[in-house]
């Protein structure tokens, strides 16, 4: 949508709220009695999927929705319930990610994550995804580890056909997986067992498990047969020279 197109639009839902006004309210007024919601969409340009969204009779049927760019991003975020953010791009999600809010974009884009509204992000617009096949590893672990971070902060990335139907909770977003930590289990204390012998065979290391020895203390110079060592592997004893 290019400037003209834009002011046009603009023009056309002024002159669609002037001609509901009646009985000497104004717009504000109508505006002000409306109990919906808010949706806000944000994006740094306008294009056809998010035009879409904000004409939406789904959505329109329950949020007031609200184009951030069409705003100047002079949008109240406490009269928001619903975010959209369209064009997640590795620059924004660095930023998001990092606590960098430069930008009118990044900045409603904090405010939503940080007061705890319902944001959504269509996965067909994150710029990462398109280099899954080509970036090297490290590095495109390190964006998805940024991208996981806002996961984990309520961001809740669907296919955009699924978009509404997450927003209208007639699809369940599935609960952040919380991994139970990793039992520790208490390291048993070492158990040695001595032996002076200078050949150390299968009998003495069977009486040194017997003794519930974890390992053997041996001379430097002793000779171990195999069978001994045998045994030791195959109890986890472990042979300590000396």
């Amino acid at each position: 949508m290019d400037r003209k197109e834009l002011i046009d639009e603009i023009v056309a839902r002024v002159a669609e709220k002037l001609a509901a006004c009646e009985d000497g309210e104004t717009v504000e007024q109508i505006c002000s009695d409306d109990a919906r919601p808010g949706l806000l969409i944000l994006t740094p340009d306008h294009g056809d999927d998010c035009h879409v969204k904000l004409e939406s009779e789904r959505l329109t049927k329950h949020y007031r929705t609200v184009c951030g760019l069409m705003q100047d991003y002079q949008v109240d975020m406490d009269n928001c319930e619903v975010v959209i953010l369209y064009c997640l791009s590795n620059e924004v999600l660095g930023k998001l990610a990092s606590g960098i809010y430069d930008t009118p974009y990044t900045r409603l884009a904090s405010q939503a994550i940080l007061s705890g509204k319902k944001v959504y992000v269509p996965m067909e617009r994150i710029e990462l995804y398109r280099y899954a096949t080509t970036a090297p590893a490290p590095y495109y672990a390190m964006l998805q580890e940024k991208l996981a971070l806002l996961e984990e902060s309520g961001v809740v990335i669907c296919p955009q056909e699924e978009l509404e139907d997450y927003i209208l909770n007639e699809k369940k977003v599935p609960a952040c997986k919380q991994e139970k930590p990793a039992e520790v289990k208490p390291v048993a204390a070492q158990k040695e067992y001595r032996l002076t012998k200078r050949v150390i065979t299968e009998r003495d290391v069977s009486e040194a498990c017997t003794a519930k020895a974890t390992c053997i203390r041996i001379p430097a110079n002793s000779i171990v047969t195999d069978l001994a060592k045998d045994f030791a592997r195959s109890r986890d004893i472990s042979l300590i020279r000396e």
